[in-house]
């Protein structure tokens, strides 16, 4: 699944290409999940023109005039593609979006090979309803680390099931999150009742570390290649993994652990995330 740095990602260099462009023509060749519907998303988005191309947490938005925006959630095997108009269309493709400024063109395709991403129009005040879902993110420099402590504090749970619930903390997935945690030094399992400021600290640091990086490097392809830019470019972040999909700690070299964490595959070193020593290690 698409998480911060992949969106990220995706939602600058959508936005670096086609600002200001108008979307000339929709096709929709398939009944792919669109809210409210097909039929009103075609008639209200065809002929607006893109002002912006943001982000919230996992959600690329599309802003559009008059008060009207297209979200996308990619989920786990959602794309969105660029290609030159006699190109081939990209396999899975649910969606095209064809795009003109002046005699200049465009054409997005949406792609979805197992469908369970998403596409909503929006008015603000929807919008507004989608963004207060989520918590807030690592990366944002006015994020408190001391707000951090509080939520995780909130909720009775581990501490990795608590950074993947994007009410707390919004986007982190699977892969950074594992990564942050073993930066940390903390036990996936650390119940969040446990967890003392010094760990939240350092786990905040972390995350938001681990996040910039996953920017810097574009994103993590994995073996499955669901994730590419809108280039079809590959991140590699996947080159920079610290215990995910690993077999050894890259610190003392001993054999990483696997085990499912809330039904999320989690790796973590049994030595450097000791569940009953950590708290002893700073």
């Amino acid at each position: 699944m698409a998480e911060l740095p992949e969106v990220h990602t995706i939602s600058n260099d959508l936005n670096n290409l086609v600002k200001d462009y108008t979307i000339d023509d929709v096709k929709v060749l398939s009944n792919y999940r669109i809210l409210p519907d097909k039929d009103t998303f075609i008639k209200q988005v065809k002929g607006k023109p893109i002002t912006q191309v943001t982000r919230v947490a996992k959600n690329i938005i599309i802003e559009l005039g008059d008060n009207l925006n297209i979200g996308l959630h990619l989920a786990m095997t959602g794309q969105i593609l660029v290609r030159n108009g006699n190109d081939k269309q990209p396999n899975w493709t649910h969606i095209i979006l064809l795009l003109r400024s002046n005699t200049d063109t465009q054409t997005i395709y949406y792609t979805d090979m197992r469908m369970f991403g998403k596409i909503t129009l929006m008015d603000k005040e929807q919008l507004q309803v989608l963004k207060d879902k989520y918590g807030p993110e690592p990366i944002d420099p006015n994020a408190d680390p001391a707000d951090f402590y509080e939520r995780i504090r909130s909720k009775r749970t581990s501490i990795k099931n608590a950074i993947l619930n994007q009410a707390v903390i919004s986007g982190l997935g699977n892969i950074y999150a594992t990564d942050a945690l073993f930066l940390a030094r903390i036990h996936p399992e650390t119940p969040t009742q446990k967890m003392s400021s010094d760990m939240a600290n350092r786990l905040f640091e972390s995350a938001k570390n681990i996040l910039l990086e996953g920017i810097e490097h574009r994103g993590s392809t994995l073996a499955d290649k669901m994730y590419v830019d809108i280039y079809g470019k590959e991140g590699t972040q996947q080159n920079y993994f610290r215990v995910y999909g690993k077999q050894d700690c890259p610190n003392c070299a001993t054999k990483l652990e696997f085990k499912k964490v809330g039904g999320r595959g989690t790796y973590f070193c049994p030595k450097c995330q000791n569940l009953s020593v950590q708290e002893q290690l700073f």
